[in-house]
């Protein structure tokens, strides 16, 4: 399994993103002691820090590229779905 980060460089499509959060969940599940933020609030709550911080020192990372409601669609369905 190729490295995290190197994960994201080659996201292109739906399948490669699955494929990364796949790979997420199981480094969080055989490497919790590598995660700063182990519990899903302090995740979600790092995600929004790091979210207000990058897009303070380069606000076109994050509003070309992203589509927020999808993000935020995702995110409520891993509360709700079984």
């Amino acid at each position: 399994m190729r490295d995290l980060v190197e994960q994201i460089e080659h996201i292109t499509n739906k399948a490669e993103f699955l494929c990364f959060i796949n790979a997420l969940a199981m480094d969080a599940r055989e490497h919790t002691n590598e995660w700063g933020n182990p519990s899903i609030s302090d995740y979600l709550e790092q995600i929004a820090s790091y979210l207000e911080d990058t897009s303070s020192i380069d606000d076109d990372i994050f509003s070309e590229h992203i589509d927020y409601q999808t993000v935020a669609k995702l995110l409520y369905m891993g509360k709700i779905y079984e």
